[in-house]
């Protein structure tokens, strides 16, 4: 059995899964067990019904994952008001449970793609008691807008009876997270109705000033500059604090958005406090507010949501654009765990989220339609036998991830991680479109490697030493925590002691040991 398989294998858990520093990082944990999720999000109807969900949870379970995420909508816990229906939740529950498989849960609900798809019909059908968010000319889009008490009392109240029944229904603690809302935000400049107005023209909500206040001489970022240029007050509407123009309408809808989320998360929370997060369609910094769901966590507002949201754990973004390397390092702070619940199916990327910034779990979407696709799946073998060691290593700097991305944010050709007192140097080798791995240093002078499409070369950062591969081994998990040899590397293989070709000329990744050894360059 693999190491992944027995991670997936575990007992029965006794408490909820929290967020806990460990290392100074922040870490998924249940029965004090840290988790990697290494997951994959399932299409958007897959769990509508029973025999799909089964379907794709035999599916997944074939590819090697450890968790699934699959969603809940409010349509079908709440067809009519005031009364529920659980029963796709529990036989989601069940199968899950018999599988032993950790679940995380989406809530479709007021918000979904900067739409309100997936409200019941009794909400959508009554535009007056749940108005919607207006676009310029004012006339109404498909969105509920964030401003309407009722919506966000109803919601509330629907959540609350999910995460109630979630809380007697789940015995075994296989849900393991849940994400509020979906992609929230409106496909408008700024909200038109006439409650949005009155509150763009009103006092900026004073946990955001107070926010501001404490953190404004340590954080940077445009929020604050904006905020100081107009005079760091503690009080004044959108505009006399920051500004006029589409920036500021951004800030007021994400806060609108981050209060709504605040609500409806902490009437979940309050009947049973498991992680939620709240995710991102992420778009490029220079598009019109509207072309993208206006309101939802971007990076340019991740504080207006850490001001107004406390109850929501973790702010997450969801991968489709090439710049990977800008969009984790804006996700991963002291005060944000690195959660990707969505991204193109591209197993590559996750040894460098994994590894150099901590993920607790990396989910590319539409996981059910990987099955075929063999180099995914060998890609999610490899990392499932190196889970075991990223969970161990995360947060103590002996690990470092690298992935491809030429020509974007910056990233060359070579990349050198420092494994004091040595350097590793990473050659992305030509045309080898997936070039990506991670390495780990399990020892003074030892270390795990795994990836493809580069080569590596280790140097000593003492003047005047020389750094070798004494020797080399390619190896996999034997399934109680040991490596077993499957070859031993030297000569050719590798450069005469000088580089370590990874992958060995194969499409995807290997493992390998390697050990170091320094002598005098005079």
């Amino acid at each position: 059995m693999t190491a992944l398989a027995m991670t997936c294998c575990l007992a029965n858990a006794q408490s909820p899964a929290m967020l806990k520093k460990i290392n100074g990082t922040m870490r998924l944990v249940q029965d004090d067990h840290p988790m990697v999720l290494l997951a994959g999000e399932l299409h958007n109807s897959t769990s509508s019904t029973p025999s799909s969900f089964k379907k794709a949870l035999e599916t997944v379970r074939a590819m090697g994952l450890n968790a699934l995420i699959g969603s809940v909508s409010w349509e079908q816990v709440e067809p009519q008001e005031g009364k529920y229906d659980f029963s796709v939740l529990d036989s989601m529950i069940y199968m899950a449970d018999e599988a032993r498989m950790p679940l995380v849960l989406i809530w479709f609900a007021s918000y979904k793609n900067g739409e309100s798809s997936y409200a019941p019909l009794w909400v959508k059908k009554d535009t007056k008691r749940f108005f919607r968010a207006r676009d310029s000319l004012n006339h109404n889009t498909t969105t509920l807008s964030p401003l309407c008490r009722e919506t966000i009392a109803a919601d509330s109240r629907a959540y609350s009876q999910l995460l109630k029944h979630l809380k007697k229904k789940d015995r075994n603690r296989r849900v393991c997270m849940i994400q509020v809302e979906n992609e929230m935000g409106a496909f408008v400049d700024v909200d038109h109705c006439k409650e949005a107005r009155e509150a763009f023209n009103g006092p900026v909500p004073q946990g955001l000033t107070d926010y501001l206040q404490k953190h404004g001489k340590t954080m940077g970022g445009t929020l604050i500059r904006q905020w100081k240029k107009y005079g760091s007050k503690r009080k004044g509407n959108w505009e006399e604090l920051f500004g006029e123009g589409d920036l500021t309408r951004q800030f007021f809808m994400a806060a609108a958005f981050a209060q709504f989320a605040e609500k409806v998360t902490r009437a979940g929370k309050e009947v049973y406090p498991i992680p939620a997060y709240v995710n991102c369609w992420m778009a490029d910094e220079d598009a019109k507010p509207g072309s993208y769901p206006n309101g939802g966590p971007r990076p340019v507002v991740l504080d207006i949501y850490k001001a107004l949201a406390p109850s929501v754990d973790i702010l997450a973004p969801d991968i489709y654009r090439p710049t990977l390397y800008s969009i984790v390092e804006a996700y991963h702070r002291p005060d944000n765990a690195l959660f990707i619940p969505e991204l193109k199916l591209e197993a590559g990327n996750a040894y460098y989220t994994l590894a150099e910034h901590n993920a607790i779990c990396f989910s590319p979407f539409g996981i059910e339609d990987a099955e075929k696709d063999s180099i995914f799946c060998e890609e999610y073998r490899v990392l499932g036998g190196l889970l075991p060691l990223i969970s161990t290593y995360q947060g103590t700097g002996r690990m470092h991830g690298f992935v491809r991305q030429e020509g974007i944010d910056g990233a060359g050709d070579t990349v050198r991680l420092d494994f004091s007192p040595y350097e590793m140097e990473v050659h992305y080798l030509r045309d080898a479109r997936r070039a990506h791995g991670l390495a780990v240093k399990i020892a003074d002078d030892e270390f795990i490697v795994a990836g493809a499409g580069s080569e590596v070369v280790f140097h000593s950062k003492h003047q005047g030493q020389v750094c070798k591969i004494g020797w080399a081994e390619e190896v996999e998990p034997n399934g109680t925590g040991e490596w077993r040899t499957l070859r031993v590397l030297n000569g050719d293989e590798t450069g005469h002691h000088n580089w370590l070709p990874l992958s060995q000329g194969r499409k995807t990744s290997r493992i390998y040991r390697i050990k170091l050894y320094t002598y005098p360059e005079e």
